[in-house]
């Protein structure tokens, strides 16, 4: 069916943070190191305040009045000893020292933009310049110190797996298979950029932001404590969400700083991130290097995979990057391949730079593109079938539940099946044809197939309201939030499944702290396995308390009233009440009538409870033409089968595996975010350096769905939005790889520009 929230967002109706900008509110800009790493040696304002249309400028010294405290991340890990992580402060504005380029350093907030930025060219700041570190392998063991408190960098040293059988299987093993593989930054870029208003009600002393998330519920939490408030003082509105992919699910250093400044002058504040801004002031992603080894025996089995990896930290821990480079790198280490011997060891590394967190994968693209590339190799070096090395070391169904080394149980799957399938579908037997026919024209064709798999999960902090109303309708409310995925469609659909009415009369609000007092919000694919099953729950809950109301209404015993298509109906009988007459008449009835508590209203509210991990999976395929004179890689045919469980809008999930193809296509072959090895400047910091997919980048896709049931799913459904970021990077690569492979070249690491593929033919060539 179509999206209900597409009319409204395609003829704009759309109502984004910049929409409801209240009309009295004051422009913030924020002034930003130019620096990687330097001493504030002066900042000097008053020429700067004293301009016309300026209200205020504030700086460290201000909120340090206001008793505003540092920004903390929200999941702390400990190192492999036991010992804490090491998290040096991080303040909302710089104080005394800059340890990135973009580093907030001071708000200038003024009755206009233009004068905002005026104001911002007149203040004086100089910054004695510190030597700096963006790589982060070159970040320790001697490197530039950014924190004193931190020897060699290292801000947590992590390790997950079962290490001694690991060893044990590397000891007996034929063949192993080493390679180092490096997973670079990139930068979210959604087409609405951050955003943020700030305002301050001195009646009751309560703050409001408004602003694009993923989730209003940690917003208001981390919003509390930095502003050193009960969280009852906060409320966190999110409307209409351009985009996210995770970047905007974090808090950030500019809603704290609209909600002070909002206090300070009395008049709401709001901030919109320029796309130059984002470059230096947003999350980023991935940013890992991967020292990777896959022990075989002699029969090409895989007895054991392991990675030692540095994590670019950046120069602060963000919100959940410590659980990001650490457990969310690890769920999935081995995805669909069985596996006996695993280990994950990663070594987070301060560096001079933004800081980086989760991204459409959250860890996961990372561990299973790695993975992906040494099955490649090894079937290489040894002579062994790409396709049947993987196929022998595919975990069957009878070994389902299948608990992996990481302490994951993968519930369900048929991954044979999908494999078959997409081999298939492919058309993989014509490869060799197809190459000829390539050559023929000048051009080199390569193909690969790859398997993949997601634990969905996020926060399972989620609770759902499902309330009828006299009119008919049905209100859901949840704590997750879309950013223009089409939430609302498939949580309606979930309901009138339910409720068995017309998804039509289903009205879904998200997005305001004062709907719910808990939710997740969104991230980790968890809207099917999290949400959706908890408004399931919720609408049978709701029907429940509703039958013993039916039932004083109909003057019958409750366990006499049946319900069905949107009735209740005295069973054996004609005799019935609709579910909007039982909410009309749900008040009125005294309470003594009732079995227990019914509350107020046709409604109910349950948290998620259950397991909330499943595993949706699958396998790609993917063909690329290579043109040996300027390296540039096309990709001709993407395939896919996918195991989503039950897809509930088609619609909603193809474009979700879509998006995150594409999102592969960039990261795998032009996206990579550029740092000064000596000044720490960033060098592709706007669209004009910073490559991001185009439609002509991006083939026809021939996708399928091969679903299997998963028993941690009450609706059936398992997740999709990260399984195409996941699984495609990947096979791309080594797609481009396979038709660089009759040249000489064995591997090229992320992104493949034009210019790294031309000069790696080129140097095998000498």
């Amino acid at each position: 069916m179509h999206r209900f929230e597409d009319a409204r967002l395609l003829t704009g109706g759309g109502r984004y943070v910049e929409d409801v900008r209240p009309a009295d509110a004051l422009s913030m800009r924020v002034l930003r190191s130019p620096a990687a790493h330097g001493r504030i040696s002066a900042l000097e304002i008053d020429s700067a305040r004293e301009l016309p249309g300026v209200v205020a400028i504030l700086t460290a010294a201000d909120l340090a009045a206001f008793g505003i405290g540092p920004m903390t991340a929200l999941s702390p890990v400990n190192n492999a000893d036991g010992s804490p992580m090491a998290e040096p402060r991080r303040p909302v504005l710089a104080e005394g020292e800059v340890k990135y380029v973009g580093q907030p350093i001071a708000a200038i907030l003024a009755e206009s933009d233009s004068t905002a930025e005026d104001a911002l060219e007149a203040i004086l700041l100089d910054i004695d310049e510190l030597p700096s570190v963006t790589d982060p392998e070159s970040a320790f063991d001697g490197a530039v110190q950014i924190w004193p408190e931190v020897p060699g960098n290292v801000a947590i040293d992590w390790e997950k797996g079962n290490r001694e059988e690991t060893e044990a299987a590397f000891a007996a093993a034929a063949h192993v298979i080493e390679l180092t593989v490096r997973h670079p930054r990139v930068a979210i870029q959604p087409i609405e950029t951050r955003g943020c208003i700030g305002a301050f009600d001195p009646e009751t002393g309560r703050y409001t932001l408004t602003t694009p998330s993923q989730g209003v519920m940690s917003l208001k939490g981390a919003m509390a404590t930095y502003l050193g408030v009960d969280a009852d003082l906060v409320r966190v509105v999110t409307e209409d969400v351009g985009g996210s992919f995770a970047v905007k699910i974090w808090p950030y250093p500019e809603q704290v700083l609209v909600l002070a400044a909002a206090k300070a002058t009395g008049r709401p504040v709001a901030w919109q991130a320029s796309r130059t801004e984002s470059f230096v002031s947003d999350a980023m992603g991935r940013g890992r290097v991967d020292r990777a080894a896959l022990a075989l025996d002699a029969e090409g089995r895989f007895l054991g995979f392991k990675i030692d990896a540095l994590a670019d930290i950046g120069a602060y821990w963000n919100a959940v990057n410590p659980a990001i480079v650490t457990g969310g790198a690890v769920r999935t280490f081995g995805h669909c391949y069985r596996i006996p011997g695993m280990h994950y060891r990663v070594r987070g590394v301060f560096t001079n730079a933004m800081t980086t967190d989760a991204y459409r994968g959250a860890g996961k693209p990372e561990s299973g593109g790695t993975l992906e590339r040494l099955i490649d190799v090894a079937a290489d070096r040894l002579g062994i079938d790409r396709m049947d090395l993987r196929r022998r070391n595919l975990i069957t169904p009878d070994l389902l539940p299948y608990t992996t080394a990481m302490s994951e149980t993968i519930d369900g799957g048929d991954f044979p099946n999908i494999f078959a399938r997409i081999h298939e579908i492919s058309e993989a037997e014509g490869i060799g044809r197809r190459k000829q026919d390539s050559e023929r024209a000048g051009k080199r064709r390569g193909f690969a197939i790859g398997t993949h798999m997601h634990a969905t999960g996020g926060s399972v902090a989620e609770r759902s309201e499902v309330r009828a109303l006299p009119d008919g309708s049905v209100l859901v409310r949840t704590g997750t939030q879309d950013s223009g995925q089409g939430h609302r469609t498939a949580l309606a659909m979930v309901a009138a499944e339910a409720l068995e009415i017309p998804v039509e009369r289903i009205r879904v609000e998200q997005g305001d702290s004062d709907f719910l007092a808990k939710g997740g919000g969104t991230g980790g694919s968890n809207l099917m396995p999290i949400a959706a099953n908890t408004v399931h729950r919720t609408a049978l809950h709701m029907l429940d308390k509703a039958k013993q109301v039916a039932g004083h209404l109909l003057e019958a015993a409750p366990v006499d009233i049946e319900y069905g298509l949107g009735d209740f109906r005295i069973a054996g009988t004609d005799r019935k009440i609709s579910l909007a007459d039982v909410a009309a008449g749900w008040d009125g009835i005294p309470p003594e009538q009732y079995d227990g508590d019914l509350g107020t209203g046709c409604m109910a509210q349950l948290d998620f409870e259950g397991l909330h991990t499943t595993f949706p999976n699958g396998s790609y395929a993917v063909e690329v033409e290579v043109d040996p004179d300027t390296g540039h890689v096309r990709i001709d045919r993407f395939s896919g089968v996918d195991d989503l469980g039950r897809v509930i809008n088609e619609q909603t999930a193809r474009g979700q595996l879509h998006g995150g193809i594409g999102q592969a296509i960039g990261e795998a072959l032009m996206e990579v975010m550029v740092h000064d090895p000596d000044s720490g400047q960033v060098l592709s910091g706007s669209l004009m350096d910073y490559a991001l997919p185009r439609a002509d980048d991006m083939p026809l896709f021939d996708l399928h769905w091969a679903p299997t049931a998963s028993p941690n799913s009450l609706i059936g459904a398992k997740g999709v939005g990260e399984v195409s970021s996941i699984g495609a990077p990947g096979v791309i690569v080594n797609a481009a790889l396979d038709a660089l492979r009759p040249l000489g070249v064995e591997h090229v690491d992320l992104p493949l520009t034009p210019e790294k593929v031309w000069r790696a033919i080129h140097d095998a060539r000498s």
